[in-house]
């Protein structure tokens, strides 16, 4: 850190205050205060922790935690009493407070293993201060989208879209037709946006059922068969037999295998070839379903590949007609996945393809060790 920690020692007893101040002195920058009143005028003065005293001649140490933790709810404040009860101590937490610790122990305590307390609480607030301003600032990001933007986007295509049908000279009709195109592109952006935003609150939550894990690629084949014969692409299913119905939210697994189908249609040329295929994986000793998409497009640059599930991040290469994307799709799918405790990947060579793969838990709330550690070090990175 660039600077020492700021800590505040609220005592009434001066052999405690100094005891500590000699404890913690070369670690912390510290002020000190005996009394209830004190307390109240200092702590304005941006402190990163206070140890709090539970009893003082004008205040009860309880009573100021509550009071404290009301104006400054992320300050950390370990409170520290010699009554050695269950009661002062969850008395304490019911305070609000981030920790307690006896003042024998206080005083007697490795000041090395009393700072680490410190500031794995201070840094344990910190991230949690972090959070809720990012899930405030989502929240309004969510209003203005859903609001402000999506509602006079649906009145423009709407208007566009009755002039569209109106008799107009063919300039001008081409004219519109651009301009409802692009329209609808922008829209598409900003329900995707919504719906990165909504995963990323978590404000989304799964409609568990169990199910045949190809009814959702059936479902995702059928909504872009049309794009799939359009561009004269040879399609191969090659849906495992008898797989075990799973927990999963059916609309959710559609939605990823959607948007990897939609990938593979955009980055595969004409008469190219993509095949679908599910099968029963197992993955951290945990039994699972595997969907896999693969093509033989353009593949993907060892540039992008690293960013491929970064929200916004787009590929260097457009699609083989020109088409661009949001950036988006590949981080909805990652996003939902991990909400069902599974994972993507990709394998993809330039000129060659690429291939997705999506694994899924059988059961939802499936977890081990080992898929933790592969998480914990997935996020890491």
């Amino acid at each position: 850190m660039g600077s020492r920690m700021r800590l505040l020692i609220a005592d009434d007893e001066p052999i405690v205050r100094d005891t500590v101040r000699l404890l913690l002195g070369n670690i912390y920058d510290i002020e000190q205060t005996d009394s209830g009143e004190g307390l109240r005028k200092i702590v304005t003065r941006d402190f990163d922790a206070i140890l709090l005293d539970i009893m003082f001649p004008d205040a009860n140490g309880i009573d100021l935690c509550k009071e404290l933790k009301s104006s400054y709810p992320h300050l950390t404040i370990v409170i520290s009493s010699s009554m050695e009860t269950v009661d002062a101590w969850n008395s304490a937490f019911e305070a609000g407070a981030d920790s307690y610790i006896e003042k024998r122990e206080l005083l007697n305590q490795d000041p090395r293993k009393i700072s680490l307390m410190i500031n794995n609480l201070v840094e344990r607030n910190r991230l949690r201060k972090q959070t809720e301003e990012q899930n405030k600032w989502q929240a309004e990001l969510l209003s203005v989208l859903s609001h402000d933007v999506r509602a006079p986007f649906q009145s423009v295509l709407s208007s566009l879209d009755r002039l569209r049908k109106s008799h107009l000279e063919p300039e001008l009709e081409r004219l519109v037709d651009t301009t409802l195109q692009s329209a609808r592109q922008q829209l598409s952006f900003i329900n995707a946006l919504l719906e990165l935003l909504r995963l990323e609150s978590g404000m989304v939550s799964l409609r568990l059922t169990r199910f045949d894990p190809n009814l959702p690629v059936s479902q995702s084949v059928q909504t872009l068969k049309s794009l799939i014969s359009e561009k004269g692409i040879e399609l191969k299913l090659n849906l495992g037999k008898a797989l075990p119905k799973f927990e999963a939210d059916i609309a959710q697994v559609a939605r990823m295998v959607t948007n990897l189908l939609g990938n593979a249609i955009k980055f595969t040329h004409r008469a190219g070839k993509i095949e679908v295929s599910t099968q029963r994986a197992q993955k951290y000793d945990i039994e699972g379903i595997e969907i896999v998409v693969k093509d033989n497009g353009i593949g993907i640059n060892e540039i992008d590949k690293p960013k491929i599930f970064d929200k916004f991040h787009r590929c260097r290469d457009k699609g083989v007609q020109g088409e661009t994307g949001s950036g988006l799709g590949l981080a909805i799918c990652k996003e939902l996945a991990q909400l069902h405790n599974g994972t993507i990947s990709v394998d993809s060579h330039v000129g060659k393809g690429s291939e997705f793969r999506i694994w899924l838990p059988l059961e939802s709330s499936a977890l081990s060790g080992s898929y933790l550690r592969e998480q914990a070090l997935e996020a890491g990175n």
